[in-house]
């Protein structure tokens, strides 16, 4: 028997932060994967990869991961704005 073993309390689930983004970004009706080009134009969100991985990176950065798992799992279905914690709040109010 292993007496220095300490109990350990059940782990907490895996928070994926793009994941998080993504919900959030489909409760507002923003499409994060980028249409087909059409008529030689490019998708119109996001208005390039480049803004993806910056808003993906933010949110992998933010220090609200805990807070942002709670309002998902109480927030409604459909919103019309982000919560104003979200680092990316802006740009998903501009997309």
């Amino acid at each position: 028997m292993n007496w220095n073993h300490k109990r350990t309390a059940a782990a907490a689930p895996q928070i994926f932060p793009a994941r998080q983004l993504a919900e959030v970004g489909a409760r507002l009706d923003r499409d994060f994967v980028p249409a087909p080009r059409v008529a030689a134009k490019a998708a119109s969100w996001p208005a390039g990869v480049s803004l993806l991985a910056q808003m993906i990176d933010a949110c992998q950065r933010c220090d609200a991961e805990e807070v942002c798992s709670d309002w998902l799992a109480r927030a409604p279905k459909k919103i019309a704005t982000p919560p104003a914690f979200c680092p990316n709040a802006d740009a998903l109010k501009r997309s």
